[in-house]
């Protein structure tokens, strides 16, 4: 149920949105982010009035949930009578003489160490002042109704391309809210949304059997075969890390580079694959030097977290969540780079023509039959009982696997998620951005993540950590640095004659 997306009328999170409430505790907020680092010092009213004169472009600024009584269905997103702009529109005064890395801290902790208020729309902008010559502003919005791609379809409209764009023309209908539901009105919309979405599917079942049943029972047979596939991902050991050696929670640190994407482009021609194939191949050698220099054993494999978009290419970009999961796996030992990104290669390609990104999506869909008051009490529970086992350990305290350790981890190492941005210079409120830096969330036992943004011909690797669990994060930069350079020095010469300039690679922390 995802059409009202565009349209403004009421949606039912899928299970996939809900998952990121469901997960969501004081200790691990999920909601995602982009730091904007813009060229100038923005007045704040500059930055209100650009919201405000494109508030009409997506209704979702002006949505909240509504949960029914008993989470007897998952919640809906509904206009919100009671908006206020000014509790979206924020500013901070940074301390005089802050440094760009006081800033950051102080961005990280305002930005993770709070839930966002579920009784409003789920999104902010919050300006902060007092660096000299430039602005940095950063947008959050909650993961439950937003992914990678919706996020980058909905700043394009959001932003200018042009420091000096035309007059925004109003909407040609006022915004007129209607009331929310009452708790009996939510309660009934969700039974009925429950028994309908029940029958509906026992009637689609039905139907489909009835006019194929070798389709239907081959239907069956896929959801088993993606099961299947999705335990043994999961189920195959990786190596241990200092970033999975304990639970994310605390304090996190930030660290980013920006290089060049027409070297990517030469990369790949030089040797194939794809740009993510190349930016896997540069993070998975950077974290395989990581783990060597400071004596834990390479010995096994990473298996990463690549967030996969599984929008058709003719369907409606809505904001919501329509991504699965590709979970490559690489030796986690420093090798030679060019060898790295042609097993890289050979594993993505082998997993897309296995049609696993697709494996989660079908289960997804059919875990819609699911109570959701189920599937929220088993993540609530779990939650909470691992919040409870990091207070009982002190995570202040606690110390990962000796190093040298064989000793295996659960679930992936690291996320790494590539989304693609515009390749000419975004403008807020007149400002241009120059630098587009991801935020996203941490939490159970992992403790470092990646999004990766294509903006305005670089690519800018955001490097999310746990500050305890990684306590030295540009090292990390550093080796990632280090592998990106040594592969693109391996470019033959003939078709480093295709750059379109060597521009010098450009670092920031």
């Amino acid at each position: 149920m995802s059409n009202g997306a565009a349209s403004g009328k009421t949606r039912r999170l899928s299970l996939l949105d809900a998952s990121f409430l469901y997960m969501e505790s004081a200790a691990n907020p999920t909601h995602v982010g982009t730091i904007f680092v813009l060229k100038g010092e923005m007045p704040f009213d500059s930055l209100f009035h650009h919201v405000e004169e494109r508030l009409h472009i997506s209704p979702r600024f002006r949505q909240r949930l509504v949960f029914p009584p008993f989470n007897i269905a998952r919640a809906t997103i509904e206009d919100d009578p009671d908006f206020k702009l000014e509790n979206h529109i924020k500013r901070h005064q940074l301390a005089k003489g802050s440094s760009d890395e006081g800033a950051i801290k102080e961005i990280l902790q305002l930005h993770f160490g709070r839930v966002m208020d579920r009784s409003r729309p789920l999104w902010d902008f919050t300006l902060y002042e007092g660096l000299p010559g430039r602005s940095l502003v950063v947008f959050a919005m909650h993961h439950a109704v937003i992914d990678g791609v919706s996020a980058v379809d909905l700043l394009d409209k959001l932003m200018d391309f042009t420091p000096n764009p035309a007059p925004i023309a109003p909407p040609e209908v006022p915004w007129a809210p209607a009331s929310l539901p009452s708790p009996s009105e939510a309660y009934i919309n969700a039974v009925r949304d429950l028994i309908v979405g029940q029958l509906e599917a026992a009637a689609r079942s039905a139907r489909e059997f009835l006019r194929d049943p070798t389709r239907a029972i081959e239907q069956a047979r896929l959801l088993a075969e993606s099961a299947r596939q999705l335990n043994e991902q999961i189920r195959a050991p990786i190596v241990m890390t200092p970033w999975n050696a304990g639970l994310a929670v605390g304090e996190r640190s930030l660290d980013w580079l920006k290089t060049p994407l027409a070297e990517y482009r030469a990369i790949r021609a030089a040797f194939g694959g794809t740009i993510n194939d190349v930016v896997l191949t540069v993070l998975t050698e950077g974290a395989a030097r990581y783990l060597k220099h400071h004596g834990w054993s390479t010995e096994g494999n990473f298996r990463i977290g690549c967030p996969v978009n599984v929008r058709r290419a003719d369907e409606q970009i809505t904001l919501e969540n329509r991504v699965s999961m590709m979970m490559p796996m690489m030796p986690a030992r420093p090798m030679d780079l060019v060898e790295r990104l042609q097993l890289i290669t050979d594993e993505t390609r082998r997993i897309k023509e296995s049609g696993a990104p697709y494996a989660m999506e079908r289960l997804n869909n059919a875990g819609d039959v699911i109570p959701p008051a189920v599937i929220a009490a088993a993540s609530y529970t779990n939650t909470r009982q691992m919040e409870a086992l990091a207070e009982l350990i002190g995570v202040s305290r606690w110390q990962p696997t000796p190093a040298g350790s064989a000793a295996t981890a659960i679930g992936i190492n690291f996320i790494a998620t590539n989304v693609p941005g515009p390749q000419t210079p975004w403008y807020l409120g007149g400002y241009e951005v120059t630098d587009c830096i991801g935020l996203l969330p941490l939490g159970g036992n992992l403790g470092y993540g990646v999004p990766i943004v294509s903006y305005n011909q670089n690519l800018v690797f955001s490097m999310i950590a746990n500050a305890r669990m990684v306590p030295d994060l540009d090292r990390m930069k550093a080796m990632v640095l280090e592998s990106f350079e040594e592969l693109r020095d391996r470019v033959p010469d003939d078709i480093r004659k295709s750059f379109p300039s060597r521009p010098q690679t450009v670092t920031a922390a």
